[in-house]
């Protein structure tokens, strides 16, 4: 089947449940999704706690620093600011753009500045870890606990699990649950049952085994598997049998490893070092339907709503991910973009305004009419994403089963020594892939270097 070319589209702004929000642009990678790009390594012992102070917002007017990355190309983000200042008609948003593939670096070294951002919006847990070692934002305790209208059981145990040493130290803004897209019309012409929740690793590589089909510019592979670590521990962390920091867990491992060598030397998936060498970005391979499945993030509803449309669009479905421990739909596995208040901050109760704002209901509608899952769940933002498809036709139906699951995990906890493992497991996964090592000698090798590193 030849490649197609499909067109960006720009994602029309819906009224689906209460929020008229302006979708497109950046994308979240969350979690060991972010191993692409290298953090300024993190102190190594946790910085004593500084809390917020808790005050009543004055009324005055004031101006707020934002600190985040993709603006200029994310409307959602302008809809939730421009909501946010209408609500709050003294307060005015200053926002400090920098770009993505370097947020990390740059943000840790302007807080080292001691820059007075009031809101600090972080691309992961493990950057997130390295700021709260370096002391460059506020624990939140105080300003939740003297907030009556907050509620932390809206998150889904994902406010819980940013606290590091008993202080919680951001709200989640996004949460990522990882799946597995598939193509519907290429199941359909080649006649094979579409994926299902419940699969094992097994049944997944049989059936993109089935689905890989024909020879160079017109090869259409099974499935796709992108080049972050966590694409292949993604599946053992769902069953909670991998932790990053606990290294008795990395031998649950070593069958997917081999799962994905095994699917990479057969040609159904995609060569882990061309895809690198090459920078191939995985949303292209499925735009032009080169794959016919792909595991990636939540934030793709949103770039399939916009690019997966029209004259050259294409139906597509979704699954939970493949587990060999029977873990159906009930767990979600994935990264969380979380939002916290700068240590240096000039106004820290509005920055509280907001922080509740964009990650409370109304920002979630926003986020959710876009395709995007918020950190913050209910019943009306899963009615919108079942809505999609009257505004998306080629959106699949029930995506609202995907939104929530009776457990949220993280892909990465936060851990004092977080960035530093993580940066690790990068660079073991590209050895394991590039056959530099064997699946067995990489995970070793990953079990030691970790090791030294907790033990610091």
């Amino acid at each position: 089947m030849k490649k197609r070319r499909l067109a960006a589209g720009i994602l029309a702004a819906a009224m689906v449940v209460g929020t008229l929000a302006g979708c497109g642009g950046g994308s979240s990678s969350g979690g060991s999704g972010g191993g692409d790009s290298t953090t300024a390594a993190a102190e190594t012992t946790t910085a004593a706690a500084v809390q917020a102070e808790v005050k009543e917002a004055t009324g005055e007017d004031v101006t707020i620093k934002v600190a985040l990355w993709d603006y200029s190309n994310t409307e959602y983000y302008k809809t939730m600011i421009s909501a946010f200042e209408e609500k709050y008609p003294n307060v005015k948003v200053e926002v400090v753009e920098f770009t993505a593939d370097e947020y990390d670096n740059v943000i840790v070294t302007q807080l080292s500045g001691k820059q007075d951002f009031d809101v600090v919006f972080t691309k992961s847990t493990p950057a997130l870890s390295a700021l709260i070692n370096q002391g460059h934002i506020y624990a939140l305790d105080d300003l939740i606990a003297s907030d009556s209208s907050f509620d932390s059981a809206n998150y889904s145990g994902l406010v819980e699990a940013l606290a590091l040493d008993g202080n919680t130290y951001a709200l989640p803004f996004r949460y990522d649950n990882n799946l597995i897209f598939y193509n519907k019309d290429l199941f359909d012409a080649a006649g094979v049952a579409y994926p299902e929740d419940g699969m094992t690793i097994q049944e997944y590589h049989e059936l993109a085994t089935k689905m890989t089909s024909g020879e160079g510019n017109d090869k259409v592979y099974g499935a796709h598997a992108h080049t972050w670590a966590s694409n292949v521990g993604m599946y053992a962390n769902r069953e909670e049998k991998f932790n990053l920091f606990d290294v008795e867990t990395y031998d649950n491992l070593i069958p997917y490893y081999n799962e994905f060598l095994a699917m990479q030397d057969e040609g159904v998936i995609q060569d882990y070092g061309a895809l690198k060498s090459s920078n191939i970005h995985y949303s292209g391979v499925f735009y032009n339907q080169q794959a016919a499945m792909l595991q990636i993030g939540t934030w793709f509803i949103n770039m399939l709503c916009e690019n997966a449309e029209g004259e050259n669009g294409f139906k597509w479905g979704v699954c939970s991910l493949p587990s060999n421990e029977g873990v159906g739909n009930e767990n979600c596995i994935g990264g969380v973009t979380p939002v916290s208040i700068g240590a240096y901050a000039k106004h820290p109760a509005e920055a509280w305004q907001f922080l509740t704002f964009v990650c409370g209901e109304e920002g979630a509608k926003t986020l959710a009419s876009c395709g995007i899952i918020p950190g913050y769940s209910s019943d009306a933002i899963k009615e919108i994403f079942d809505a999609l498809p009257q505004t998306y036709v080629n959106a699949p139906e029930g995506l609202s089963k995907y939104v929530s699951c009776e457990n949220n995990l993280l892909e990465t906890p936060l851990n004092p020594k977080g960035k530093d493992a993580d940066n690790i497991y990068t660079e073991q996964h590209s050895a394991i892939m590039t056959k530099s090592v064997t699946v067995e000698e990489g995970i070793q090798q990953f079990k030691d270097r970790v090791s030294e590193v907790l033990a610091q």
